[in-house]
Order: C-alpha cells, then sequence, then structure tokens
C-alpha cells in the first residue's frame, strides 16, 4: 500500500490473547509511538465517558440532548420524537455527518472556528436525516454534541474525559492538544493525492474528532477493552462493558455505544481527518485486536484489518496486487462516457480521471485493474482484451456506466 502510494505512512498495532506486536511502514517508517490524528475513533471515548457518567448516576442513559442546552436553543426532532444521549452515543440520532455550516466551509480554520454560538445556530436549523432511533448512521456531529452536552454536566469536556477516562486508563499519549515535549512525534497528514493537509482543531467538537493519540495506546485502551469483554473488574472495566452492550435488535451486524459490530461479533471504529485515517477494533471471542493508523486519509487501509485477523488466526492470506508505474500506463489515453470525453493520466504511481472542465481526480487503487474515489465513492474497473484497455466501466452504487476508449 505504501508503494502504491496508497499512504506515507501506517503503523499497525497487532493484540493477539495479551501479545502485543507494532509495526511501521513509510519511507520516514513510524513506530508505537508517532502521533495521529484519531478523528472520529474520539467518539469511542465520548461513549465510553458516558457511559461512566450514567454509571455514576449523573445523567440518564434516554436523557433529552435538550436538557443541557440554554433557553431558547432547541434540538432538531423528527415524528415528535426528540434526540436522547443514548441516541447519540450508539449512532441513532438522525444527525447528519457534519452540522450545516461546517458540510459547506470543510476548512481547517472553519473547524478551529466552531464555537457554542455556532453549535446553537446548527441545532436550529439542522433537518434529520430519519426520527431519533430508526436509523444508524455515523455522525461526528453527534458524538461532538454527546461530548458538549457531557461537559455541560461535569464542568467541562476535554477535562472530564482526562480525568475520568485517560488518566485512569494511563493513557499518557493520547491528546487534545499535544504538548510541544511531544510534537516532533506528530505525523505530517495527507490527503488522498499525498498533498500535506492541515492539522485538525475542532473547538466544541472536541468529542467527535478531537483526540491525536499513537498505536501504543490504543493498543493499551484494547486491553482494557478485552478485558472488559470477559468480566473484568478494573478501572473502568464495568462501563466499558456497557458500551459493549448490543443496541440493535436482530442478527448481523450490530452497534454497541461508540462502537460498531460486525457479523463476526467483532467491535471497530474508524474514520478520517482531512490528512489521516484511523481504525481500532477488537475480537472478543478470540481476545484479538487491530490498530491501524495511517497519515493519508484513505478509507481503503480499513480492509487490512480483516487481513490481519485472517493472519492471527493462522491463514495464508496473499498481499493484495496494485498495479505500478509501468502497468499504469496501460489504463492512459481517452474514453467517451456518453459522448463526453475522459481523460486518464498517470503519475509516477498514481492515476487521475479527467472530465471536461473538471480538475483531475485521483483514482486510489484497489487491485490491478480495479480504481476507487473516495470523494465521490466511485469504483472504475478497466476491462482488458488482448492486452489492451477496451473500456472502463464507471460505478456508483447500483447505477453503472460503460466508457469505451477512444482510439489507442
Amino acid at each position: 500500500m505504501i508503494d502504491a502510494e496508497l499512504s506515507t505512512g501506517i503503523v499497525v498495532g497487532l493484540y493477539d490473547a495479551g501479545k502485543q506486536e507494532i509495526y511501521g511502514f513509510g519511507k520516514a517508517a513510524p513506530n508505537g509511538k508517532t502521533l495521529f490524528e484519531l478523528g472520529p475513533v474520539t467518539g469511542v471515548y465520548t461513549s465510553l465517558l458516558f457511559a461512566d457518567t450514567v454509571q455514576r448516576k449523573l445523567v440518564e442513559l434516554d436523557s433529552p440532548v435538550s436538557e443541557f442546552l440554554p433557553p431558547g436553543v432547541t434540538a432538531p426532532t423528527a415524528e415528535k420524537i426528540a434526540i436522547t444521549l443514548h441516541h447519540l452515543a450508539m449512532g441513532s440520532s438522525g444527525l447528519p455527518s457534519l452540522p450545516p455550516s461546517l458540510e459547506r466551509a470543510q476548512s481547517a480554520e472553519a473547524f478551529a472556528k466552531y464555537n457554542e454560538d455556532a453549535l446553537y445556530r446548527d441545532l436550529v436549523h439542522t433537518q434529520l436525516l430519519a426520527p431519533p432511533g430508526k436509523m444508524i448512521h455515523s455522525s461526528s456531529f453527534g458524538a461532538g454534541l454527546l461530548g458538549f452536552a457531557l461537559g455541560k454536566k461535569l464542568g467541562g469536556y476535554e477535562a472530564a474525559l482526562q480525568s475520568r477516562v485517560l488518566d485512569p486508563l494511563g493513557l499518557k499519549d493520547t491528546y487534545f492538544t499535544v504538548p510541544s515535549s511531544a510534537d516532533a512525534r506528530r505525523a505530517q497528514g495527507t490527503d488522498e493525492d499525498l498533498a500535506s493537509a492541515p492539522r485538525v482543531s475542532v473547538g466544541v467538537l472536541a468529542g467527535g474528532l478531537g483526540l491525536v493519540s499513537t498505536a501504543r495506546d490504543q493498543l493499551a485502551f484494547i486491553d482494557a477493552e478485552l478485558d472488559a469483554a470477559a468480566g473484568g473488574k478494573q478501572t473502568l472495566r464495568p462501563a466499558m462493558h456497557l458500551t459493549q452492550e448490543l443496541q440493535a435488535q436482530g442478527d448481523g451486524p450490530n452497534v454497541g455505544l461508540g462502537w460498531n459490530v460486525d457479523s463476526a461479533g467483532r467491535y471497530w471504529q474508524a474514520g478520517s481527518t482531512p490528512g489521516f485515517r484511523s481504525f481500532i477494533g477488537f475480537d472478543p471471542k478470540n481476545r484479538r485486536g487491530i490498530v491501524i493508523l495511517s497519515s493519508t486519509a484513505v478509507s481503503l487501509t480499513d480492509g487490512l484489518a480483516k487481513r490481519f485477523y485472517d493472519i492471527l488466526a493462522g491463514q495464508t492470506v496473499p498481499p493484495p496486487k496494485f498495479p505500478d508505474a509501468a502497468q499504469l500506463t496501460l489504463f492512459v489515453g481517452t474514453y467517451s462516457l456518453q459522448g463526453s470525453p475522459l481523460r486518464m493520466t498517470a503519475k509516477d504511481r498514481r492515476l487521475y480521471v479527467e472530465g471536461p472542465g473538471e480538475p483531475p481526480l485521483r483514482l486510489l487503487p484497489i487491485s490491478d485493474h480495479e480504481f476507487f474515489n473516495e470523494e465521490k465513492g466511485l469504483v472504475v474497473v478497466f476491462e482488458l482484451k488482448d492486452g489492451k484497455v477496451s473500456r472502463a466501466i464507471f460505478v456508483a452504487g447500483e447505477h453503472q456506466l460503460s466508457a469505451p476508449r477512444v482510439g489507442n
């Protein structure tokens, strides 16, 4: 994945029945002490603080979030159902991924300046994606609002998380504000085109996106989560057990408080900031865990998790096959998409598609002939005949469009 220029640096942490190993990859290889932005993984910690606060009987599981807002500020509702703290923690609030004003701005400066007044304005004007409790949708807006509400009750979210979660668990390299003494250990984040991305400061949405941490600390956190799953009684284990309780009905994938749970019963959370991608997960049945921290904001690194679970289970896992620079030249050329010309170009080990009047979009390799664009959610499959590309198939959701190659 490093050779295919999918990331500038990746740290992998493996946990297997108490044994821990950490591997770093990249030109300037990161290690277990390198600091990465956790982004939406922060929501797991916010939900843990919520579970602890519930067990201390300081808030109710189903307290309406409106109780923590000032007079005159209303939280959105749908079908007369109010958003509760429980909805926020399990990702069923119906809130969009980001507040409307940040969806429009999408800049590091806008995130840094996002304050209480901006949050209140967005709450008043936000339209829910679904009634609370009716749909699971990952939302940094929701996790950030949960942290904000808890902060109102506990005298400040960041201080409460530090004193009630990070310090008791001994996570000494997990921060909202990285001290100057640790700043040299921060990885430089990059976007999908490997250009430097600005560091993220998230104002009052710290509970949804704000933590910076290391693979070593995340493995320590997984160790505690697995101990809780096994019935441990140490610090915060009862609260962790509460976050692990399945919240949805039926078989298949589920959710806890802050966690996604796959059909195999493995807990996970993942997400991006403009320059980073993070994944943490654990398997309570087999006492295994995975940490993947990437200094490039590409979700394809999440796919490594299943490969590593399989490796820990003793399976032989072949590495993915990505095209090298020479192979990419096979795809370079002009294609006709519904009469519109599309130009495929290559630079080093990167492939781009460009339409009339549009900036180039990077196509990320997922195999030797399949590519993906993160921003558009677009898959491009090249068909080869007699060693030459005959067409490109563009797949977006259930829709497919064929683009024959024009000329040689």
